[in-house]
């Protein structure tokens, strides 16, 4: 699994994409892990450090934000630690409480049968969350194609595809910086590859990868087509 931030240029879009996990899985699900799933997200709404990913929070504290009494609370915590949803960063010592991590990739995992209920582009948007499928290695990328950052010019594509070289350069290089944007209006994206084998490659492995990506820079963006030129 791997690491999740809350930081970045997605930042913001994240933090709200965690929240609807988490709610989507309360409403959704009417035993423990519902329940829990509302109460990790008043807390970390109210209380959480998103830089550090972490709250430090007396059970009086939270049992009063839960409505519960103080036996339930600690309660509900040892059940979202034995969940690793969170876990103890620092020991409670004199005059300081205990310090908890939220483990947000896990968390957001044991969301992921929800997500299709929050609609396709929050699927989209989460295709580089946790145990993302990557595209087949099998295929053998184009030689030649040098593995630099797109030259920032404004656009959303630009900034999107710079996101994606971040993450994964050779990926980039091989299959990413061959696309041009062509439009973007009401929420499409088009974007050009330079041939049909390119174009088609990237709409059967890559498409959630794109629109994760540009959907973290304008959320109003939905769909993204890949035209080719032969």
């Amino acid at each position: 699994m791997q690491q999740l931030k809350a930081t970045g240029p997605r930042a913001a879009a994240l933090k709200y994409d965690i929240l609807t996990a988490l709610l989507s899985l309360g409403l959704r699900d009417k035993g423990v892990d519902g329940r829990l799933a509302q109460r990790l997200a008043l807390l970390i709404t109210a209380r959480l450090s998103w830089r550090t990913e972490t709250f430090s929070v007396g059970i009086r504290e939270i049992a009063r934000l839960w409505s519960v009494t103080e036996r339930t609370a600690k309660r509900e915590l040892a059940l979202m630690r034995a969940r690793r949803w969170i876990t103890v960063q620092r020991a409670p010592t004199r005059g300081r409480v205990t310090e908890h991590r939220v483990q947000l990739a896990i968390v957001l995992d044991a969301t992921r049968e929800c997500w299709p209920a929050v609609g396709p582009d929050f699927v989209a948007r989460m295709g580089q969350g946790p145990n993302e499928q990557l595209p087949d290695q099998k295929v053998v990328p184009f030689r030649g194609v040098a593995c630099q950052p797109p030259v920032p010019d404004g656009s959303l594509w630009s900034a999107a595809s710079l996101l994606i070289f971040e993450s994964d350069p050779t990926l980039h290089g091989a299959w990413i910086a061959q696309l041009v944007e062509i439009s973007s209006d009401g929420g499409c994206l088009v974007l050009a590859a330079p041939s049909r084998f390119v174009g088609s490659y990237v709409r059967t492995h890559l498409a959630g990868r794109l629109l994760a990506a540009v959907t973290s820079i304008d959320p109003s963006v939905t769909q993204i087509n890949v035209a080719t030129g032969d």
